[in-house]
């Protein structure tokens, strides 16, 4: 499997500390240890602030009313990037694959609208897959037959987590989550910047997820993994890419602090670790895409991305990126 483009997106309004600070929110000791290990230090909304200072968002369908941007039009912005870079058109996309936890609606599915903001009429549909979305893209498509793919499929998650948060009391998710959108090109015959090398995707009944999108979001402080289990997990995935030279990692982005702390350890002290979650916000399953983006146009040929997945709910897993020549 190729990658031949990547893109992400994300609102334009910063929702900073010091803004959530001046709304008497104020993160417990545990909420401060959670926010650590993600390494979340700025985050962006499609909410306006005046909204939120006002209303604390108390009303989810008034905030899609005004928010900024909605699921598909982040995801449609990352699309074109993806698009873009991946070197085609639009009209050369086969297959499109969405993941969104933040619907505004259900029917017709994510992809669905996707393809309509693409003009694009072409087999559609949604597959959720929690903070792994990337490396279960990539299985799913690798255990089709080859021909029974089109020469380009495109993959889009896109969340917008903040227009669930509500702004009071419990001050953990106004801090850890932002909103954003990502989208990969694959292809299983044109070959592009980047080659998957290996890939795994697991369930793993014990990886409770952190975080329930409903009316408003939760996010249970109780469910983040040991730093053992975290390591062993990053471990496993790291022996995918064994004796493969390595010059990023895309940590497990509720636990990027766990992977920096632990690189002796996991044999990655002289790689660069990544995670989008610290100056964007964690945008679940689009999290991983935003951070593949980001070091598109940074990583040399005969270099590797490993793409790490743990926890978040059922499923476990990490992909090896390999840049091309």
């Amino acid at each position: 499997m190729f990658i031949l483009g990547a893109g992400a997106a994300t609102p334009t309004t910063e929702l900073s500390d010091s803004f959530l600070a001046s709304l008497g929110l104020s993160l417990t000791e545990k909420g401060k240890g959670i926010i650590a290990r993600a390494g979340v230090t700025s985050r962006y909304t499609s909410l306006p602030l005046e909204y939120i200072k006002e209303t604390k968002n108390r009303d989810v369908l008034a905030a899609r009313r005004i928010a900024t941007s909605s699921p598909t039009a982040l995801g449609v912005d990352a699309a074109r990037q993806a698009i873009a870079r991946a070197g085609i058109t639009a009209e050369q996309v086969g297959l499109v694959l969405a993941d969104t936890a933040t619907p505004n609606q259900t029917c017709p599915s994510e992809a669905q609208r996707i393809c309509g903001a693409l003009g694009l009429k072409v087999p559609a549909y949604d597959i959720v897959a929690g903070d792994a979305t990337l490396s279960f893209y990539v299985e799913l498509l690798s255990s089709w037959k080859p021909e029974r793919l089109p020469d380009y499929v495109l993959c889009v998650s896109t969340n917008t987590p903040t227009q669930h948060v509500l702004f009071e009391n419990d001050a953990l998710p106004a801090y850890l989550y932002g909103d954003a959108a990502s989208a990969v090109v694959l292809s299983p015959r044109v070959t592009g910047k980047f080659s998957v090398s290996s890939s795994f995707a697991r369930r793993r009944g014990a990886f409770k997820p952190i975080s329930t999108v409903g009316y408003h979001v939760s996010t249970d402080v109780s469910a983040g993994l040991a730093e053992d289990v975290v390591v062993a997990a990053v471990q496993e995935g790291l022996s995918q890419a064994s004796g493969e030279a390595r010059s990023v990692v895309i940590a497990p982005e509720l636990y990027a602090a766990d992977v920096v702390h632990n690189a002796p350890k996991l044999g990655v002290e002289n790689v660069r670790i990544v995670s989008s979650s610290r100056t964007t916000g964690y945008s679940l399953g689009a999290s991983s895409g935003v951070a593949l983006s980001s070091e598109w146009d940074s990583v040399p040929a005969g270099k590797h991305i490993a793409v790490l997945h743990v926890g978040d709910g059922m499923v476990a897993g990490s992909i090896i990126v390999a840049s091309g020549a």
